[in-house]
């Protein structure tokens, strides 16, 4: 299987950095290529020299040269580990757009971002830049929030090959090979979840059914563990086993509780584009997971996504 090679790590200016850099470390490999990539922005550089475009691309120059030399030492330490190690940096007002485009022209294997928090729910769905990271990048997307991985790291593969299209049929595979592919080269623990619902007693109307009840959630729990176990059967894996997990309720109400007890290191998700008001009123599993799970989330597009950011 191959591992992931070419990373771009998205380094910004907080205290966050430095975990960032540990988990990088960790995904390391002797062929490995990384570029450290950090976006700035500032208004009140923008605003004050509007007037004067000579002094006002000379004031971004000299700010972004500052940002370069800070990232600099980094890749000086990357390459005393025998790694090809570059740096870049990239003035815009808009961090994720511009994250997006050099990913287009770098094409790496696994992009490293640090996420913020973002309380404020309306400012997730609008603004907030890893949300429209998650809605936007074509690479593979490693959200990267503060807590430590653990020795042994534990891969979490999220699958629901309850489909009705071929591209979320796809996606269910990409996760599988990811998950497999990141606990590997991690050294990690691989385990597989998948989250359903069964039908609640008071959605069940005709008399005849209501009396089969407890036959027709068991044959609901049946259906899906058919399924599960003829998608996890090409990795030698069987329904039974420890790492495999299945269970019933909402996603987003469930998975937090489970991967805080399992002690989950990386979520590995997919992610399909909405429209607007899908998002607004649902948005993906990936982005209501987000900001309710401790651990790091790794987000996938099936290889249909077509990126809508130009790359310049």
């Amino acid at each position: 299987m191959e591992s992931y090679a070419r990373f771009l790590v998205h380094l910004k200016q907080d205290e966050h950095r430095g975990e960032l850099l540990v988990k990088l470390r960790k995904l390391l490999q002797a062929d490995s290529q990384v570029e450290l990539f950090s976006h700035h922005y500032s208004a009140a550089v923008e605003g004050s020299t509007l007037f004067d475009p000579e002094k006002h691309q000379h004031a971004i120059q000299s700010l972004l040269r500052q940002i370069e030399k800070g990232l600099q030492s980094h890749t000086d330490k990357l390459e005393q580990l025998g790694v090809k190690a570059g740096a870049d940096v990239s003035w815009g007002r808009d961090e994720a757009e511009t994250l997006v485009r050099k990913v287009m022209r770098y094409k790496p294997d696994l992009v490293m971002h640090a996420p913020d928090t973002h309380p404020d729910l309306l400012q997730r769905i609008l603004g907030a830049p890893e949300w429209r990271l998650l809605r936007l990048c074509p690479a593979p997307l490693l959200l990267s929030k503060k807590q430590h991985w653990n020795e042994r790291p534990i891969i979490a593969a999220t699958i629901d090959p309850f489909h009705l299209d071929d591209e979320t049929a796809e996606l269910d595979q990409l996760i599988l090979t990811h998950a497999q592919r990141l606990a590997e080269q991690v050294d990690g623990e691989l385990h597989v979840l998948h989250v359903y619902q069964t039908l609640p007693h008071s959605a069940i109307f005709d008399e005849h059914l209501v009396m089969d009840y407890e036959q027709l959630q068991k044959k609901v729990r049946a259906d899906h563990r058919a399924r599960i176990q003829a998608l996890i059967s090409p990795l030698n894996l069987s329904i039974d086993d420890p790492c495999v997990h299945l269970l019933e309720g909402e996603l987003s109400q469930c998975v937090p509780e489970w991967s805080e007890r399992i002690g989950v290191d990386v979520l590995v998700m997919g992610s399909l584009a909405r429209g607007f008001v899908d998002r607004l009123l649902l948005g993906s599993s990936a982005e209501r997971l987000l900001e309710r799970v401790s651990c790091d989330l790794m987000v996938l597009k099936p290889d249909s996504f077509h990126c809508p950011v130009d790359e310049f």
